[in-house]
């Protein structure tokens, strides 16, 4: 089977710190994984070694069965192979991150059409047109023309979806994408979520809102020290969990 995302033993150290510890997992194309876990626990880092924001020190990274090639520099440290795949598996890959990182000088347009005109070469205006069709899809396209800055916390973060959309991603990445959020916004983003999960997109959502994540996800992952300590359906998941780590983490987190 070619899955849309395999990992295969990933391991990743900062110095003396291991925080990856040859962890796998496999995502099949329209499943929806939810990674939860206390703060600490390699979540965002895993995400982050999938697009080469954090270079992986060893282990395998295939996103729909392509492996990403690394090689070692003089150092012996693990680097791309090549830069051109790394570009072309990125366009593949869409990332939300808790920050939003939208351009504060770019209208929340510009922000969305920026990867598809300069990285995918789409034509400007069929770019405009998708642009706002996804700014349509997230409930924001009155914003079309206005900057970052005068949109909410909530608004922002549905420009990133859309802005991550819009090179139409083989697998979406979200690292806590409500956790920067006033808690009466974080429902208009989940919502979104929600509707691309109904639309069969492949998600792999590092989160800690465990309601979202029991009724939205089709498996959900516990990291726990950089190794993934149980993972299942959700509901055997929350409902009959097997290791002491996940009871403790679940009484303390529902």
């Amino acid at each position: 089977m070619t899955y849309a995302l395999e990992i295969k033993n990933l391991k990743k150290s900062f110095g003396n710190l291991e925080v990856i510890r040859g962890l796998s997992l496999t995502a099949k194309k329209g499943e929806v994984l939810c990674i939860i876990g206390s703060s600490g626990s390699g979540k965002s880092t895993l995400l982050r070694c999938v697009n080469l924001l954090d270079i992986p020190d060893s282990g395998e990274v295939y996103v729909n069965g392509e492996l990403l090639k690394m090689k070692k520099d003089k150092k012996g440290k693990s680097i791309p192979a090549e830069q051109k795949q790394v570009d072309r598996i990125r366009s593949k890959l869409g990332m939300v991150f808790q920050s939003f990182n939208l351009w504060s000088h770019m209208t929340v347009l510009q922000n969305v059409i920026e990867a598809p005109i300069h990285v995918q070469k789409v034509d400007k205006e069929l770019a405009r047109k998708n642009g706002y069709l996804l700014l349509e899809k997230v409930g924001i396209a009155e914003k079309a023309d206005q900057y970052p800055s005068s949109l909410s916390g909530g608004q922002q973060q549905r420009a990133a979806i859309a802005r991550a959309l819009a090179i139409k991603p083989d697998v979406m990445l979200f690292d806590e994408p409500t956790s920067s959020l006033d808690p009466e916004l974080v429902g208009e983003v989940l919502k979104v979520m929600q509707s691309l999960a109904e639309e069969g997109r492949t998600m792999i959502i590092v989160t800690h809102e465990m309601g979202f994540a029991k009724e939205v996800s089709s498996k959900v992952i516990f990291l726990d020290q950089g190794r993934i300590e149980e993972e299942g359906t959700p509901s055997n998941f929350f409902n009959n969990p097997q290791t002491v780590r996940l009871k403790r983490f679940l009484a303390t987190n529902l």
